[in-house]
């Protein structure tokens, strides 16, 4: 799903009764229904949830919030038409941009929280909000534990649009979200282009949280952090 998808799944068509279904992997199906309300149990028996007393069925509303619906409870599909059903037998709470959600699972990647809030653009970033320390900006394939002590928070703001990398010891700005082998080389030896037959080794550490060191081989990109640390040596004649 993308951000433009999000208006269609939450708000329901004043002309058919029809739910949008999906489980943890975010993959929506469409099931038409002949009322246009329905219980927990029946999101549960449309999507081939059996036993229902195994499942969770969670509802988006229109404002985004996110709550378990229980298997006698009823939900307008014409309000709001978006679930989840998801086995478990538990929910976890927690809050993004001040909006209640619950999840049955004791963990959700990042990409996840972000597409609830229908932000899940490369333009926008997730932060877990932290009171002893800074808050911490968790990647999209970055798995976050919802099942720990207290109730956690999170937030989104644009995608910082400046880094500041480091190559061999110097500071470089950079403005794109990644960088390529041939521009790491470049920054830090100018006439690189000038010399194609010299290759050189380029490796990197203090990286996104999905991949926080490598090698950046020719052709490769990497996305980039702030305060990401290059190491850029020749390796001879290629």
């Amino acid at each position: 799903m993308s951000i433009t998808d999000a208006p269609e799944l939450i708000s329901g068509n004043q002309n058919e009764t029809a739910a949008k279904i999906a489980d943890e992997s975010f993959n929506f199906r469409t099931f038409p229904f002949d009322d246009r309300k329905v219980t927990g149990a029946q999101i549960a028996e449309a999507f081939g949830a059996h036993p229902v007393t195994e499942f969770v069925v969670l509802h988006q509303l229109a404002n985004l919030e996110l709550e378990e619906l229980r298997p006698t409870e009823l939900a307008d599909l014409k309000k709001a038409n978006r679930f989840f059903v998801i086995r478990g037998d538990a929910t976890y709470r927690f809050f993004i941009g001040g909006l209640s959600m619950v999840w049955p699972l004791k963990t959700l990647k990042g990409r996840y929280i972000k597409q609830l809030v229908g932000k899940d653009n490369a333009d926008t970033e997730l932060l877990l909000e932290r009171e002893d320390q800074p808050d911490k900006v968790i990647g999209n394939d970055e798995d976050v534990r919802l099942a720990g002590d207290g109730v956690e928070k999170f937030k989104t703001r644009p995608a910082k649009a400046t880094v500041t990398i480091i190559i061999e010891g110097t500071p470089h700005t950079w403005t794109k979200s990644k960088i390529s082998y041939d521009e790491v080389v470049t920054l830090e030896v100018p006439d690189y282009a000038q010399h194609p037959g010299i290759t050189y080794s380029v490796k990197y550490t203090n990286g996104p949280n999905n991949r926080p060191e490598g090698v950046l081989a020719k052709g490769e990109t990497v996305r980039v952090k702030d305060g990401m640390i290059f190491s850029v040596s020749e390796t001879g004649q290629s």
